[in-house]
């Protein structure tokens, strides 16, 4: 056997541009959902109606409860589907012959981070919005989920022998 390195395959240019375009699609997504349009006042005018429509009058209290409980669910999974949307551009990125690599999940982990800390960054210089060092962490464990559901997803396809 030889000791020599196997040179990695790459993917063309446009076909790498294309992988990054859902990814970038939903940096602007999220951009948007960091803007006053999507404060907590905002948010909650709207999911209070549509409470009231689905299950009548509930107690402030319990509206409060559920109002924070989406806007928590919504950052997991932002962040999270962010994460899993950057592992498919760096798979095509740094292509490779096989269907899962760390490197990817890493880097798609990082970027999902990244985004959350840089969302919480951004809404710093917003009155109406909140800076949270526990978002950024909810975002964190959004991505390190939906890395989690990739690799076990690939591992799972991979492990099925194959039909045509």
């Amino acid at each position: 056997m030889s000791s020599t390195p196997v040179p990695e395959i790459t993917s063309a240019p446009p076909r790498r541009l294309a992988a990054w375009l859902p990814t970038l699609l939903w940096l602007c997504v999220l951009a948007f959902f960091s803007t006053d349009t999507f404060s907590a006042e905002h948010t909650g005018s709207v999911l209070q109606k549509l409470l009231h429509a689905l299950f009548g009058r509930i107690s402030h209290h319990t509206f409060v409860q559920i109002h924070f409980y989406v806007r928590k669910t919504a950052h997991f999974c932002s962040y999270g589907l962010l994460s899993g949307l950057s592992f498919f551009s760096w798979r095509a990125t740094f292509f490779a012959d096989r269907p899962w690599m760390l490197r990817w999940a890493v880097l798609g982990l990082f970027t999902g981070i990244a985004g959350g800390c840089l969302d919480e960054f951004h809404q710093s210089f917003l009155p109406s919005r909140t800076s949270s060092v526990r978002d950024v962490l909810i975002d964190t464990a959004g991505a390190i989920f939906f890395q989690l559901v990739i690799a076990a997803w690939m591992s799972f396809r991979a492990s099925r022998p194959r039909t045509r």
